[in-house]
């Protein structure tokens, strides 16, 4: 497996992977988007609650803020000494004590959760929660814990990862200067991936690949038919959008470590199968 980082940011990673298959291509998204573990809120306490929102509603919106998570620190609530009731090893409290004394309406946001954990916090302190009007309050308590987005989508690792095939475009110049109508090509690719500044012979972009979405309208306009695009095989362009609650490389290590262990579990399996029959 060969592996090219195209893009980098907080949020945003996009990369090459050469030589798997289509089906691995697919287990990694499949795991990266379900079977990852992340802290998210699952109880909530009010005490008191001046708000035009019911306590449920309330408590929804906590559920769906993401929270940093250190996996190294907690354990998945089932996995846990405690059998799940609740320790530190397994769950974090969140307190929000907001008291209006102003004489304006008073946003509460996401900052105004006070973790006993600085490492899990909400990813951002402007997340909108409720309004509360002058001399209301907002006093409740919330508890966090380890989940998996099969179980709640509020414990999705990342907020969208997909693939797509690694385009190869073959273009035959020599075709294309008998054309009558050499810019068509160029005029019809909605990517814009070729250039005709020349005026004489379309000539493809540089790293064309990284935005051609193989919708194949060059090939099928092109009148001398100069155009041939293929599907590069065993290789796929992956890209990862994320809400900050894991980094990066703490997604992509701990999608094939899972990846692994069920592949472990399923040689175990099979061979309890064998020893059976």
């Amino acid at each position: 497996m060969d592996i090219k980082v195209l893009e980098k940011t907080e949020r945003k990673l996009i990369f090459v992977v050469e030589d798997i298959s289509i089906e691995m291509a697919n287990a990694i998204r499949r795991i990266a988007l379900s079977e990852i573990p992340v802290m998210a809120i699952d109880e909530v306490i009010v005490l008191k609650n001046d708000s035009p929102l019911y306590d449920e509603i309330i408590a929804h919106r906590l559920g769906m803020i993401p929270l940093t998570t250190d996996l190294d620190s907690y354990k998945l609530p089932q996995d846990c000494d405690c059998g799940g009731y609740g320790c530190p090893l397994c769950q974090v409290s969140l307190t929000c004590e907001v008291i209006n004394t102003t004489n304006a309406p008073l946003e509460v946001y996401s900052g105004d959760l006070k973790s006993n954990d600085p490492k899990i916090t909400p990813v951002d302190s402007r997340i909108p929660i409720v309004k509360i009007d002058k001399n209301d309050q907002l006093i409740l308590e919330a508890y966090a814990l380890l989940g998996k987005a099969k179980e709640h989508v509020k414990w999705q690792a990342v907020s969208n990862i997909f693939y797509r095939f690694y385009p190869e475009i073959e273009f035959d110049s020599n075709k294309c200067a008998k054309c009558s109508d050499k810019c068509l090509v160029s005029r019809m690719c909605p990517e814009k991936l070729y250039d005709f500044s020349n005026g004489k012979v379309p000539v493809l972009i540089e790293d064309y690949w990284k935005t051609c979405t193989l919708c194949k309208s060059c090939e099928m306009d092109c009148i001398e038919e100069a155009v041939k695009i293929r599907i590069k095989d065993n290789t796929y362009i992956f890209s990862i959008e994320s809400d900050g609650v894991l980094p990066f490389n703490v997604i992509l290590q701990k999608t094939f470590e899972i990846f692994l262990e069920k592949i472990d579990e399923f040689v175990e399996r099979l061979e309890a199968l064998e020893i059976e029959s």
